[in-house]
């Protein structure tokens, strides 16, 4: 099966009932925040400043609102620029094919379920065009609907086949251990921070909070985010 899959057919995780699912987008665009609020606006929502972005434990919240209620944007204008979604949201897949829309570059959004599965989906053209999973068992998704063919995603960021290619292997279920993809890598296959190693060899960068152009801000999305 060509994996480079009907729009219809590639959609982003449901994450099921006393579980959790994590996404973050990454595209580039000179003007990094008018394109995703623009690509926001036509999702019906919005970025929403917040008051401070000063953690306070007592009530794990920023800015009065919960850790896990807030998205993390990293800037840059210059390179990737990438969102951090609020706990279990659902706009990755509407935001993810607005922002590829806007753009002549591929968006790509990284998707975490539950820390037992990790995968990402592209987009050209303000449309899906491939998906992966690791774990497809534990999605509970066909195998043959989330492979990629690594050719094809070395090709999108400009790196050898043999740089993507051992990240793009699914797992045997039955695998408690498998080990890492490169000696380098600071997480092992099984684990689901692989996704940064993998992050890395491509030309992505996953920030850390506090640095230059980074910020937690609101983003309602009803059903997900009390405040929606």
């Amino acid at each position: 099966m060509d994996p480079r899959l009907d729009a219809t057919r590639v959609s982003g995780p449901w994450p099921r009932v006393g579980m959790s699912s994590s996404s973050q987008l990454f595209w580039k665009s000179p003007d990094p925040e008018a394109s995703l609020r623009a690509a926001l606006g036509k999702a019906k929502t919005k970025i929403e400043e917040l008051s401070s972005q000063q953690w306070d434990p007592a009530t794990s919240t920023i800015g009065g609102v919960r850790d896990y209620q807030l998205c993390w944007l990293a800037e840059d204008a210059a390179n990737w620029s990438s969102l951090l979604l609020h706990l279990n949201s659902e706009l990755a897949d509407p935001v993810g094919a607005e922002l590829s829309s806007a753009s002549d570059n591929p968006v790509i959004a990284f998707n975490e379920f539950d820390q037992a599965a990790w995968g990402f989906t592209v987009y050209e053209n303000g449309r899906p065009v491939t998906r992966f999973w690791n774990r497809p068992d534990v999605v509970e998704e066909d195998p043959r609907e989330c492979t990629v063919r690594p050719n094809f995603i070395a090709g999108l960021f400009g790196v050898g086949v043999d740089v993507v290619a051992p990240y793009l292997s699914r797992l045997d279920p039955e695998a408690a251990e498998v080990g890492k993809a490169f000696s380098d890598d600071e997480f092992p296959l099984e684990d689901h921070w692989v996704r940064c190693d993998f992050m890395r060899r491509v030309g992505l960068r996953y920030p850390d909070p506090g640095e230059a152009g980074t910020r937690h801000v609101f983003i309602a999305e009803p059903g997900v985010t009390e405040d929606g």
